[in-house]
């Protein structure tokens, strides 16, 4: 029994340095793999370090029992490259969307370099993440920094703004993930591009925190012009309402209008904004 016992302990042992043979020629890999920022490279060396990302796909695609949990540890080291940051987040998801994955891939995601993604790619993962209810706050916020961040819908020949970027990222999921960051974000926040934003969300958000956030920010005189005046504008809305938006609301509870709402942005499209729009006004004829 002795001599059993102590071949099971050499065989883990055995076991356990090869996986951490294999977790370390991984990092190596990866090192090598992602040793460039995309946004620094002619278009001939983007072509050639292309090829060179489909080779490292290929591999974790044949290997994924080795290399989902090797890039679920890589991922958490935000001091790799930044681009792994990104792509090693979107070739972990197309091996293991699980919760706990697609959590790990959004916190990278929200480290990485916003120069080096392709804008639409970035923003449609972070937004079908948001329609399964993940906490997308911090990968929704990294736009924030890039005030001309744009995203064009074929489809629908749709341009969005950073400003209805940050809906479509927030607002399918749950608010208590982004309400009281987003209200935090606003008062520390300098870019007048990003300010309206968040305004815009807060807005769209229908509480009375957010309403006395927009007030506030209206009557504060050392914003910047442009975002105090949008801010007044937004806390004057309310004076669109009218009797086509009460009938409307008429039949329909304020959590329900805040789920159609949520519902209908797993849509990209201008009617989906259109609506999201209608079900607002009818929200706020509940609120009043």
């Amino acid at each position: 029994m002795k001599r059993r016992a102590v071949g099971g302990f050499v065989s883990l042992l055995l076991l356990a340095i090869s996986a951490l043979g294999q977790s370390a020629a991984i990092h190596q890999q990866i090192q090598q793999t992602y040793n460039f920022q995309p946004h620094l490279l002619s278009s001939t060396e983007i072509t050639a370090k292309s090829a060179v990302l489909d080779q490292f796909w290929t591999k974790a695609k044949a290997q994924p029992s080795l290399y989902v949990p090797a890039l679920r540890q890589e991922l958490g080291d935000f001091n790799n490259p930044p681009f792994f940051l990104y792509d090693g987040s979107a070739l972990l998801l197309s091996l293991s969307d699980t919760p706990a994955d697609r959590k790990a891939a959004l916190a990278a995601m929200s480290r990485s370099d916003l120069r080096d993604v392709q804008q639409k790619d970035y923003f449609l993962q972070v937004h079908r993440l948001a329609t399964l209810n993940e906490n997308t706050t911090a990968a929704a916020f990294h736009i924030l920094e890039q005030p001309k961040f744009k995203v064009f819908i074929p489809q629908h020949v749709l341009t969005l703004g950073q400003n209805y970027v940050l809906i479509y990222m927030l607002l399918p999921a749950d608010p208590d993930y982004w309400l009281q960051p987003a209200l935090d974000r606003l008062k520390t926040e300098h870019d007048p591009t990003a300010q309206q934003s968040l305004l815009m969300l807060l807005w769209y958000a229908q509480t009375d925190a957010a309403d006395q956030a927009i007030s506030e920010f209206a009557g504060d005189a050392s914003k910047p012009s442009a975002s105090q005046t949008y801010a007044k504008q937004l806390a004057g809305s309310k004076n669109k309402i009218g009797s086509k938006e009460r009938s409307q609301a008429a039949n329909s509870t304020e959590a329900a209008l805040r789920q159609k709402r949520r519902e209908r942005l797993k849509a990209v499209s201008d009617e989906a904004l259109i609506d999201l729009d209608d079900y607002t006004l009818m929200l706020m004829s509940k609120r009043k």
